[in-house]
């Protein structure tokens, strides 16, 4: 009598090794979030810097009775803190800027030194007028343009907001400080527009 044929004989796994698939997956997803969670938080803290929108400071430029109402501009450095994505650097000259004021006019008008053509460094006005020594423009000692359209400069100087502030003296007395907003405008361009 031949022997009946056997059975193959299926091993069932432990109970310890019989994990759902889902049981699987949460695992899988749970350890992914713990480990990408503080890669992005660092990722995230790294790269803020570069978001962050530069503010235009407002600067003491200089008192009041240093700028002549003579009609005549003054050129004055523009000193300031200055930040970039990551670093910081206290009391940098960042610009500079003409201060004048008319007979009789207590608040001056502030035009930046920077030319609107290219950005190179206006000159002082020693003949009535502004000059950029790069590319010939030339402006009036109101911040137009010497030859409107004609000029190389796409648009007129610059002109800055100003704010004068009544400082009082230890020994008593006040002086006037001439606080002028340094805001930043892209060059070759007809419009003003600010650089972020």
């Amino acid at each position: 009598m031949a022997n009946p044929p056997k059975q193959p004989k299926t091993a069932l796994p432990p109970p310890e090794d019989r994990r759902s698939f889902f049981a699987v997956c949460a695992a899988i997803v749970t350890g992914a979030i713990a480990t990408l969670t503080p890669l992005a938080a660092g990722l995230i803290t790294f790269l803020s810097p570069l978001s962050r929108k530069s503010k235009s400071p407002k600067v003491r430029i200089a008192l009041l009775d240093q700028v002549p109402d003579d009609g005549m501009p003054r050129y004055f450095p523009v000193v300031a803190d200055r930040e970039d994505a990551w670093n910081r650097y206290p009391q940098q000259r960042v610009g500079a800027v003409f201060l004048s004021r008319q007979p009789d006019s207590t608040e001056p008008i502030a035009f930046t030194a920077k030319c609107p053509h290219a950005g190179c460094q206006i000159g002082s006005a020693g003949d009535d007028l502004f000059r950029c020594p790069c590319h010939t423009s030339a402006f009036k000692l109101d911040g137009t343009r010497e030859r409107g359209d004609e000029e190389v400069s796409p648009r007129d100087m610059d002109r800055l907001p100003v704010e004068l502030r009544e400082i009082e003296l230890a020994g008593g007395g006040t002086v006037t400080e001439v606080w002028v907003e340094y805001l930043d405008f892209q060059t070759g361009h007809k419009e003003q527009q600010r650089t972020t």
